[in-house]
C-alpha cells in the first residue's frame, strides 16, 4: 500500500464550460478507461467534476487530452486541478450528479448530428425514420431542461421510460448513446401525432401515418402547424401564392417576408447567392436563419414580398429533415399571431379553429421554454446577429474579469425586440428574444422567463439596470423587483454593448443610430455620436434635430415624418400630402410636438420623399425598402450623385445635416433616378459618419469607433461605413455576439451596471 501511495496521485478536476449535454462524461469515461485511471465523473451545476487516481504521468496526459478537445464536441473555459488524499478505487465510473450553489453554464439546443441522420435514412436501422432520433452529441437541451444538472430526470424526457434496447445503449460505454439523456426510439417515444384541424373530433393519426398525412396536406397546398423544439412553426409551400396568402391571414402578418427552410445548401443555391462564410454560418451548430441575397424571386410573390433577401435556414430536427426531404423548401414561421408570443403549448395549438389551418403535427414531449429561431447574416466578413435565440441562448457573453467580486445583475433591456440579461461575475447570459413588450401576453412571457432563468442559473440579482425612458414596461418591471436600480441612457447602452463584447474601456467614439431612444434632454435621440469611457458618456455630435408629431407613435407613419422634416427644412413648396395643412399648423403651434435627432426617422422621410415607401407596416419597413432600391442600383455599377451632408457646430456640439440630400430628392421628378438617390443617401450617411468621427478623433484623441443601434442592421450602410472608417485608420468595432438593435441593449446595460459598481456610484 505504501508503494501505491507513492507511485499514484489523486486529484479532483473541475471543468467549466460547455460540458453538459455534449457527451462530455462518456468521453471522459472512455479516456480514463483507456489510460487505466480510476475514479469517477459527475455533473455538478453546469460544470463537470472528475476524481482521477493514477500515476502522475497518466493523470497529466489525461488532463492534456481533455484540454486538446480533438473531437471539438465541448468547450472548456477553465480547468481547475486540486490534489486530494489518496483512496483505494478499483474502476472509473459515472456517478449521480451533485448539487451546486451556482450554475455556471446551461447547454444550448443542438441540431441533429450526421451519425443520427445516417441512421434516420437507413431502413435496416431500428431508428429508421424516427423523428426524434438523437444521441449524446445532438438534440434539444435548453428547451427541455427543467433544472440543472442536465440529467434525464431533470428534463421533459423523464415521462418517456426507456425500452430495453435503449436502456442497454444508455448504460453501454461502447454506445454513442451512453448517458445520452434524450435517447429514444420508435418503441419508447415520443411519438408523432397528427390532428385534422378541420375535423378535430376525428381520429388522430400516429407515427408514420401522421407524417404521411402531414406530407400529403402540405403537398396539396395546405398549412400545417409543426411542433419543433422551442415552439410550433406554421409550415407551407413557398411556391403557392394562394397558400401563402392564407398563411398571412392566419398569422395576421401583412408584409414582412417569411423564412424558408431548405433541405440542403445545394438546394438554397438554386434560389440564393451563398458565399463560403454564409455556408459556414448556415451549417453551424446554431442553424440560424441566414439573410441571403436572392438570385431571382421564383417563389410566390407573397412569400418574400419583393425583398432582395431570403431568410434561409437548414433543418435542425429529424422531423424537419424528413419533411424537407420529401417536400423540398418549406416556409417555417413561428406559429403565433404577429406580435404575440410563440406557441409552445399543445392545447393552445390544437384548439386553434382558424379555417386557414389544415392540421397539427405534434408530439407529447413538453417544451419547457419557448425559443424562437435565431437570425443572422454576414457583415464585413463575419456573422452579425439580428435575433439571438435558439442555439445561442443561454450561452453567455464573457466580460472582463472584475478584480473585486460584484453582485449578480439583472439588466432589463428595452421594450422593442425585448431580451433581458442576467450576469454572474464575468458571465452575461442574454435571454431569448421576446418581441414587443407593449403586448400584455409578451410582457407576461418576459416576466415568467425572468423567474425561470433566474432559478435555472441560481441567480439572485443584487442590482437592476434599466432604460432611462420613464414609460418602458421593462423599466417598470426592473423597478418592481425591490432592488437598487440604475437607469441608463438608451444609446449609451447600445455603445456599451459593443464595448462589452470587445473588452473596451474607452474612450470610444460611439455612433448609435436607431429609431427612438429617450434622451437626457427629454427629446427623442437616435442619431448620436457619444464619447464613452467607463460608465460615463459625453454627447459630442448628433444628427440635426427636427420637430415631429406624436412622439413614439410617429414611427409608423413615414409620410407624416417627411412632412415634418420638409416643413422644418424650409421646403414647404414640396409638401406631399393632403394632411400637410393640419400637420404644419400643429408644428407651427407646437401642439404634440417633440424634437428628434433619429436616423431611423430620416430613413423613413427619405423613403417617403423618393416615393419608395410611406408606412412602416412592420418595424423598419421604409428603411428596408430604401436599402432594396439602393442595392438594386448599386448592382448596375453606376456611381450615384454626390450630395454631401452638412457638418456644422452649435454650442460645442457637431451636427450632421442631411438637408442637401432632401432638397435634391424633392426636386427629382424622374422615377428612374430613385435608386441612384437611395444609394446616394446611404453613401452620404456613411461619409458623414466618417467626417464627424475624424473631427472627434482630433478633439478626444481616440481612434476607436463603435457602431451600434438598429439602423446598423442595414448591411449596405454598415459595410460602407466600416470601409470608410478603416480607410481613415480607425479601429472599428460592431456587435457580433448580440444584435445591434434593441436585442443587445441588456448586454450594454449589464456592462454599465458593472462600471457603476466599480466606482461605488449606486
Amino acid at each position: 500500500m505504501e508503494h501505491k501511495k507513492i507511485s499514484e496521485t489523486a486529484v479532483k478536476i473541475k471543468v467549466c464550460g460547455i460540458v453538459q449535454g455534449v457527451g462530455f462524461r462518456p468521453l471522459v469515461y472512455r479516456a480514463a478507461s483507456k489510460m487505466g485511471i480510476k475514479g469517477w465523473v459527475r455533473n455538478v451545476g453546469g460544470d463537470v467534476e472528475i476524481m482521477a487516481q493514477a500515476p502522475k504521468t497518466a493523470v497529466d496526459q489525461f488532463v492534456l487530452e481533455l484540454k486538446e478537445n480533438r473531437e471539438q464536441r465541448y468547450e472548456i473555459l477553465n480547468i481547475k486541478v486540486e490534489e486530494q488524499p489518496f483512496c483505494n478505487m478499483n474502476e472509473f465510473i459515472i456517478v449521480p450528479s451533485g448539487v451546486a450553489e451556482e450554475v455556471s453554464m446551461v447547454p444550448v439546443d443542438l441540431p441533429v448530428c450526421p451519425e443520427c441522420l445516417r441512421e434516420l435514412a437507413d431502413n435496416s436501422d431500428r431508428r429508421f425514420g424516427n423523428p426524434f432520433i438523437s444521441c449524446m452529441s445532438c438534440g434539444p437541451r435548453y428547451t427541455i431542461i427543467e433544472e440543472m444538472p442536465y440529467d434525464r430526470g431533470n428534463t421533459a424526457m423523464k415521462t418517456f421510460p426507456m425500452c430495453t434496447a435503449c436502456k442497454m445503449e444508455y448504460t453501454s460505454p461502447k454506445s454513442r448513446r451512453f448517458h445520452a439523456q434524450t435517447i429514444s426510439c420508435n418503441d419508447c417515444g415520443p411519438y408523432l401525432l397528427y390532428r385534422d384541424s378541420r375535423n378535430p373530433e376525428g381520429d388522430e393519426l400516429s407515427d408514420r401515418e401522421a407524417l404521411k398525412k402531414a406530407v400529403m396536406v402540405l403537398a396539396a397546398g395546405g398549412i400545417v402547424a409543426v411542433k419543433g423544439i422551442g415552439g410550433y412553426h406554421l409550415s407551407c409551400s413557398p411556391f403557392l401564392e394562394q397558400t401563402v396568402v392564407r398563411l398571412r391571414r392566419l398569422k395576421g402578418r401583412e408584409e414582412k417576408p417569411f423564412a424558408v427552410m431548405f433541405h440542403s445548401v445545394s438546394e438554397i443555391r438554386k434560389y440564393c447567392d451563398v458565399s463560403m462564410d454564409e455556408e459556414t454560418l448556415l451549417k453551424s451548430k446554431v442553424r440560424p436563419i441566414v439573410l441571403l441575397n436572392m438570385q431571382e424571386d421564383s417563389m410566390a410573390p407573397s412569400a418574400n414580398k419583393g425583398s432582395i433577401c431570403c431568410g434561409a435556414f437548414l433543418p435542425y430536427t429529424p422531423l424537419q429533415h424528413l419533411l424537407t426531404a420529401q417536400l423540398g423548401p418549406l416556409i417555417m414561421t413561428s406559429a403565433n399571431v404577429s406580435g404575440q408570443p410563440i406557441i409552445r403549448e399543445d392545447d393552445c395549438m390544437l384548439s386553434c379553429r382558424d379555417t386557414n389551418l389544415d392540421g397539427v403535427l405534434y408530439n407529447k414531449r413538453k417544451i419547457v421554454r419557448s425559443v424562437d429561431d435565431s437570425v443572422a447574416k454576414i457583415v464585413a466578413g463575419s456573422p452579425q446577429l439580428i435575433r439571438r435565440s435558439r442555439g445561442y441562448v443561454p450561452y453567455p457573453v464573457f466580460l472582463q474579469k472584475d478584480t473585486v467580486p460584484s453582485p449578480d445583475i439583472f439588466a432589463a433591456g428595452g421594450d422593442l425586440k425585448a431580451s433581458f440579461c442576467l450576469s454572474l461575475g464575468e458571465r452575461a447570459v442574454v435571454s431569448q428574444y421576446f418581441g414587443d413588450l407593449e403586448a400584455c401576453s409578451v410582457m407576461e412571457e418576459y416576466k415568467k422567463s425572468y423567474q425561470d432563468l433566474s432559478c435555472l442559473l441560481h441567480v439572485k440579482p443584487g442590482l437592476a439596470v434599466c432604460d432611462l425612458h420613464p414609460n418602458y414596461h421593462s423599466s417598470r418591471f426592473a423597478r418592481s423587483l425591490s432592488l437598487p436600480v440604475i437607469s441608463v441612457q438608451h444609446h449609451h447602452a447600445h455603445i456599451a454593448s459593443v464595448m462589452a463584447e470587445h473588452g473596451l474601456n474607452g474612450p470610444v467614439i460611439g455612433v448609435a443610430f436607431d429609431g427612438t431612444g429617450y434622451g437626457t434632454d427629454g427629446s427623442i435621440w437616435g442619431g448620436e455620436f457619444l464619447i464613452c469611457e467607463g460608465k460615463e458618456f459625453v454627447r459630442a455630435a448628433h444628427l440635426h434635430p427636427f420637430p415631429i408629431l406624436g412622439g413614439d407613435g410617429s414611427m409608423r407613419d413615414g409620410k407624416k415624418t417627411a412632412i415634418c422634416y420638409l416643413h422644418h427644412a424650409g421646403l414647404k413648396h414640396f409638401l406631399p400630402d393632403e394632411r400637410s395643412r393640419i400637420i404644419t399648423a400643429a408644428l407651427d403651434n407646437k401642439i404634440n410636438t417633440i424634437l428628434t435627432s433619429s436616423m431611423g426617422r430620416f430613413f423613413d422621410a427619405a423613403a417617403s420623399v423618393l416615393h419608395i415607401a410611406y408606412e412602416n407596416r412592420y418595424e423598419g419597413e421604409c428603411a428596408i425598402l430604401l436599402e432594396r432600391e439602393a442595392v438594386r442600383y448599386k448592382r448596375l455599377h453606376i456611381s450615384p450623385p454626390s450630395i454631401p451632408f452638412l457638418i456644422t457646430e452649435k454650442k460645442d456640439l457637431l451636427e450632421l445635416d442631411p438637408s442637401p440630400f432632401f432638397e435634391a430628392a424633392v426636386r427629382c421628378k424622374e422615377p428612374e433616378k430613385r435608386g441612384a438617390l437611395a444609394l446616394s443617401f446611404h453613401y452620404e450617411t456613411a461619409e458623414g459618419i466618417a467626417g464627424i468621427c475624424e473631427r472627434l478623433r482630433s478633439r478626444y484623441h481616440t481612434s476607436d469607433v463603435a457602431l451600434s443601434g438598429g439602423v446598423f442592421q442595414n448591411t449596405l450602410l454598415i459595410e460602407q461605413t466600416f470601409t470608410l472608417l478603416k480607410e481613415r485608420n480607425f479601429r472599428v468595432y460592431i456587435n457580433r455576439l448580440v444584435p445591434p438593435g434593441d436585442g443587445g441593449l441588456s448586454l450594454g446595460q449589464t456592462y454599465l451596471g458593472r462600471e457603476f459598481l466599480k466606482t461605488g456610484d449606486i
